[in-house]
């Protein structure tokens, strides 16, 4: 679709909600999906409206955001949705996500992780705790989309792409058919976490709206039944927000004594699976780096392979899965040389 008719149909859209045409439709960030964000104003109504041609997506993220709401958590209200024109139009949150202010605290103090972000982080991960466990309960997982559960098929495909998307363009000389091997061995493995809860699956700051001292949660409509671990790394190890490693244990702790107030919660069976689902969720990144970044050439994406590569690297170095990966090692070994720790790929 045209510029000119995305315009003329969410200015369509905005008349027949609000009862007046907008004065102003203004482009917001751009995302990795086909999704096109504007924030659309009129002297009396300000709003965001989202144009995506997957009527899939939309469904889903609609569906969430009402059943979310109905649960008492903070997500943006659904004003209206034109599901045949590939339209929803939402409340608009503002500009500020997490990881804008975590620039901005870290500038302001001139320390890694002052305590404004860690209050921030506690935050946000007993709001997840929330999603995960309580709005679960209810849920209704047939409406996920395009899975209804992260393991095995989930996995089975991030694993997939960063062998062909990423590994493949970096080392193509590397064989990466002796890769799925490896990847077998830690998908059964993780099999074996408890996996009845909702997955946000990309829980992490740019995906978390900060509104004033209160956190509002956006973009979860691929959302899943999967395992409370995959969360928690998406935050805490997001390669753009460097968090130091002394931090992030005592956000996991955190998150660990809040569980307890809600479920039988185990903390050893929930460290068990935790270094195996850093992995895997350093393969799926990496896979989109490599799809968005190396062959999209989005600027972002580049910047962000450095940091998830020392972490997958490092993680399968250390020995804390109890999967050995031999082949998988060795290859993040080598991404890791061919790879610079800092600057441009």
């Amino acid at each position: 679709m045209k510029d000119s008719q995305e315009l003329d149909l969410l200015d369509v859209c905005f008349t027949e909600h609000a009862g007046h045409r907008p004065t102003s439709i203004t482009p917001l960030r751009p995302h990795a999906s086909e999704r096109k964000i504007f924030r659309i104003a009129s002297p009396s109504t300000k709003l965001v409206g989202v144009l995506n041609p997957n009527h899939s997506e939309n469904d889903a993220f609609v569906h969430f955001a009402k059943y979310f709401a109905s649960c008492g958590l903070p997500v943006p209200e659904i004003y209206a949705y034109f599901p045949e024109r590939g339209v929803y139009l939402e409340e608009d949150l503002g500009d500020e996500t997490l990881f804008d202010f975590v620039a901005t605290e870290r500038s302001r103090t001139k320390q890694d992780f002052p305590s404004t972000l860690e209050h921030a982080y506690e935050q946000a991960l007993e709001t997840l705790l929330r999603f995960q466990i309580e709005a679960a309960r209810n849920l209704d997982f047939s409406r996920c989309y395009p899975e209804i559960d992260l393991l095995p098929g989930t996995f089975v495909g991030d694993c997939t792409s960063f062998a062909q998307d990423f590994v493949a363009r970096l080392l193509p000389d590397f064989d990466i058919t002796c890769l799925p091997s490896d990847f077998a061995k830690l998908i059964s493995f993780l099999g074996e976490a408890q996996h009845d809860f909702f997955v946000y699956r990309d829980f992490q700051s740019r995906n978390i709206m900060r509104c004033g001292e209160k956190l509002v949660f956006i973009d979860f409509q691929s959302g899943r039944r999967g395992a409370l671990q995959y969360d928690v790394v998406s935050l805490l190890y997001q390669a753009s927000t460097a968090l130091p490693g002394d931090a992030r244990q005592r956000l996991v702790d955190h998150y660990c004594s809040h569980a307890k107030r809600l479920i039988r919660f185990n903390s050893d069976a929930f460290q068990r699976f935790y270094s195996g689902f850093i992995i895997c969720r350093m393969l799926q990144v990496l896979g989109v780096y490599g799809r968005q970044g190396l062959a999209a050439g989005k600027e972002y994406f580049i910047r962000s392979i450095p940091g998830a590569l020392a972490t997958l690297a490092e993680e399968l170095a250390t020995g804390k899965n109890p999967v050995v990966l031999t082949n998988l090692t060795a290859c993040a070994t080598a991404l890791r040389n061919a790879v610079p720790t800092q600057g441009v790929i």
